[in-house]
């Protein structure tokens, strides 16, 4: 029904390498809570040789996670994230720019973190789509991440997933009064026992 990519989980997330293309308006629009980079990262983190990929309309450094077999299961969805630190040359050279471009104190600042997205939905009988669930977790510590990505794979791999939706459609009437991510936590209770539906961090 879902289908799981069989990856391993990069861990070393550092940037470590000098950029020679650098401006200042590459350093706008840093995202502290997520993992969109901004220009300044895309090219630390391409030199670097980290693969970067659309991620919900943004670059971001990620990978594909599940996939739908089910012509009725719709992953809007699935990836794991990552976001790295500056350390070596790339940090020695933020340092430097520091004082001309403060936003460097940004990328200096920036922690190792990671992360995983899953949002899925369904088709119901008159050809609608809602949401069935939608997670997010992140944190900046490997171990806490392994464990939690270990557990909620074993629950999302457990699931009849078209079992699911149908209980979702049902219940319709006691979470379409809900407002914004209240609906989604009431979804993440109701199919995972998660108490609320995202779990993140900031990333400095």
């Amino acid at each position: 029904m879902l289908s799981r990519s069989q990856i391993g989980i990069r861990t070393d997330l550092v940037c470590n390498s000098l950029c020679l293309d650098l401006h200042r308006t590459d350093f706008l629009y840093y995202d502290k809570d997520g993992f969109e980079l901004n220009r300044a990262e895309q090219k630390y983190y391409s030199i670097m040789g980290y693969p970067l990929t659309l991620c919900l309309n943004h670059r971001a450094f990620q990978t594909d996670w599940y996939t739908s077999q089910h012509p009725k299961l719709i992953i809007d969805h699935s990836l794991l994230l990552y976001r790295c630190r500056y350390e070596g040359h790339a940090r020695q050279q933020l340092e430097f720019l520091k004082s001309s471009v403060p936003q460097t104190s940004l990328l200096i600042n920036t922690q190792s973190k990671w992360g995983f997205d899953f949002a899925l939905d369904s088709i119901d009988d008159n050809n609608n789509v809602y949401e069935v669930l939608h997670i997010e977790y992140d944190t900046k510590n490997l171990d806490e991440f392994l464990t939690t990505l270990n557990n909620i794979q074993q629950r999302i791999d457990a699931i009849d997933w078209l079992d699911a939706a149908r209980r979702i459609d049902r219940t319709r009437e006691q979470w379409s009064c809900l407002k914004g991510f209240e609906q989604n936590d009431w979804k993440a209770r109701y199919l995972i026992a998660w108490s609320k539906a995202e779990f993140t961090e900031k990333v400095i």
